[in-house]
């Protein structure tokens, strides 16, 4: 594992699924951590697996990302107040795999509010942060397969739009010592599914077993432990400024189409 005492680290979407894999997996380097997410109760439950992962104490930020400039707010707030803000991850995300034209154009704003602005308002905020500092600094960006479809509507264009302004901000940053990382996960245990509407999930769980998977129950062929991504973000911030992992692709060894 890396060494990442001193430093610290802001981890959104932190109250379940991937984002607590990162969070619990980073409590292991020493890395000082804020979580971010709109549950106290869930935020505090990972700041226990944190705890009991050897890790400092988390700091619990139980917000909502949605509101324009909060998650600025709380970046520009850590900054200030520790002394070296080397990670940003963008984790937080919301999913409504629906076709464009029987969408409820409230779910397109959802999904662009916490999957495009809010993430890309904290990196603003992450990189005057991590300009004062002087210090090398990552942002990751945890997008989606999806991104790379069109079978997912207005979620694969915010994934996309996240994606694509991480390549701007790549060469935006290349006189910085700040990197930027997306990340791209296939089907992952996380609390997407939360959004997605009875017939999506019946789609999903008959084309599993089209292709003979069960996917009623633990398979880790077809649906990836968060983990893995987690260890991706670690391997991401093992590695200096000099040199740049713009993005990893990271799935599961069978695709299930939705």
């Amino acid at each position: 594992m890396a060494n990442f005492s001193g430093k610290a680290a802001i981890i959104t979407g932190a109250s379940s699924g991937i984002g607590r894999s990162i969070a619990t997996h980073l409590a292991t380097t020493g890395i000082d951590q804020w979580i971010v997410g709109r549950s106290e109760e869930a935020l505090a439950e990972t700041a226990e697996l944190i705890r009991q992962a050897g890790g400092p104490a988390a700091k619990i930020a139980a917000i909502d990302i949605a509101e324009p400039g909060r998650l600025a707010a709380l970046v520009a707030e850590v900054g200030r107040s520790h002394p070296y803000l080397f990670a940003l991850v963008n984790n937080a995300g919301v999913m409504h795999p629906e076709p464009v034209l029987s969408s409820d154009p409230a779910k397109w704003r959802a999904m662009f509010d916490i999957n495009v602005l809010a993430p890309l308002e904290g990196i603003q905020a992450a990189v005057t942060a991590m300009r004062a500092h002087g210090k090398d600094g990552h942002l990751i960006n945890i997008s989606s397969l999806a991104a790379r479809s069109h079978r997912n509507g207005m979620y694969s264009a915010a994934k996309a739009a996240l994606a694509s302004a991480g390549v701007s901000l790549r060469a935006e940053l290349e006189k910085d010592d700040i990197r930027i990382t997306t990340i791209v996960p296939g089907g992952f245990m996380s609390q997407l599914m939360r959004g997605f509407a009875p017939e999506t999930i019946t789609a999903l769980m008959e084309n599993a077993e089209s292709l003979g998977f069960d996917i009623s129950g633990p398979n880790e062929r077809v649906i990836g432990d968060p983990i893995y991504i987690a260890r991706a973000v670690e391997y991401v911030l093992s590695h200096p400024a000099t040199i740049n992992i713009e993005e990893i692709v990271i799935r599961p060894p069978v695709s299930i189409d939705i």
